[in-house]
């Protein structure tokens, strides 16, 4: 049944009425109409109450944010292929790193998930130390940011340590960063060779580096956390930087050293999962529910379901400094999963309800910007194509 045959795909205000939806700032579900205009939510009105006559009727459904993968690792000429599979799992914003500018103009105008571009920046020969920073690159980058006019994706300047020999040239990538009031995206080395060969041809690990060069601040987003000694994780714990990371990156030299209560203390945390495990139901569904308990060590089922749940939504779009997704809020972008409502789902249901929801199976529709990408399980492209 295509319900978003009679409710216009273009409308500009529109209302689903008598919802269940997930409310982030108290992690529990409450019952109202969500008020949507164009690509935001406008209000949040109690049951029955909206008098818009453009209506979706939401007593059977129940809304929960769009999720928010920060790193899913999908090259720059996959995105269209994977795009439809992360939006039928309620993935509406993904990011992946990319050598250099990717050819935007390929999915500019496609539909799909929301996409974070982060754009590695480097030497000119980082086979030579002291080559200094590729200009020609750098400034490429800094127009095509300034220059992004497209709906569905944001380009962030990033770092790579083991591509750069040079500390003048982390500065300069991290200028430009602040230049653009965009994080800083570093990912460190992703297996224990690479940082071991780090650490021996550059006498510091990449922490310790960053650290010494006061890069790891608030507006920087460290990907990748695997690798990390403990010392490492000292630096970076007492740091301001924020973290993406597989839930196995919080390992036990972690949670050993400092308890991941203090380490998720009073910064964004945003948890990747790789496309692979996307696309199977069970081996998401099974690192979902194993993540819980590597989140925290507290016994405090529904402290370590509330940051789960931030974590897959609007902790993760902080990490990356976007405000305006992950919550179903006003002035929030209308970035929304809708599932089958369960009969055992009422209000006042906590974030261990939301996580159910999840791995329970995929939503019935997903909108992005309050665009039906996703519509009774199928991709809205395919069904036009059909």
């Amino acid at each position: 049944m295509r319900i978003f045959d009679e409710l216009s795909c273009r409308a500009a205000q529109w209302v689903i009425a008598d919802t269940l939806y997930f409310n982030s700032t108290t992690y529990s579900f409450v019952r109202g109409d969500l008020e949507i205009d164009d690509s935001r939510i406008k209000r949040i009105l109690p049951p029955k109450t909206s008098r818009r006559t453009n209506i979706l009727p939401g007593h059977e459904i129940v809304c929960v944010p769009g999720l928010v993968n920060p790193d899913v690792g999908i090259g720059p000429c996959d995105w269209t292929t994977h795009a439809h599979e992360l939006a039928r799992c309620g993935i509406t914003t993904a990011g992946a790193f990319h050598q250099g500018l990717p050819d935007f103009d390929t999915f500019a105008h496609s539909e799909g998930v929301r996409r974070l571009i982060y754009v590695e920046l480097g030497e000119a020969d980082a086979q030579r130390s002291g080559t200094g920073v590729n200009r020609q690159a750098m400034e490429a980058f800094e127009r095509a940011a300034n220059a992004n006019a497209y709906y569905n994706y944001t380009v962030f300047p990033a770092l790579v340590p083991g591509e750069i020999w040079s500390a003048a040239s982390l500065l300069a990538v991290d200028a430009i960063a602040q230049r653009l009031g965009r994080r800083l995206c570093v990912r460190l080395s992703r297996t224990k060779s690479e940082a071991d060969n780090y650490k021996e041809t550059r006498f510091f690990t990449e922490i310790g580096l960053l650290s010494y060069l006061s890069i790891l601040r608030s507006d920087t987003t460290v990907f990748e956390l695997s690798q990390l000694s403990r010392r490492d994780a000292i630096l970076l714990r007492d740091s301001a930087a924020n973290l993406v990371c597989a839930p196995q990156a919080l390992n036990a030299p972690l949670l050993e050293q400092h308890g991941t209560m203090l380490w998720l203390k009073n910064r964004a945390v945003g948890l990747s999962i790789d496309r692979d495990t996307i696309a199977d139901l069970n081996r998401y569904a099974s690192l979902i529910l194993s993540s819980m308990s590597l989140m925290h060590r507290s016994e405090d089922v529904t402290q370590t379901c509330n940051a789960l749940v931030d974590s897959l939504t609007r902790s993760a779009a902080l990490a990356l400094g976007i405000g305006d997704i992950g919550a179903i809020a006003p002035e929030m972008r209308a970035d929304l999963c809708l599932f089958s409502r369960p009969a055992d789902l009422h209000c006042g249901r906590d974030s261990l309800s939301f996580i159910k929801l999840l791995v329970s199976g995929r939503p019935r529709h997903v909108l992005i910007d309050g665009r039906p990408v996703v519509a009774d399980g199928a991709v809205v492209g395919e069904l036009v194509q059909a």
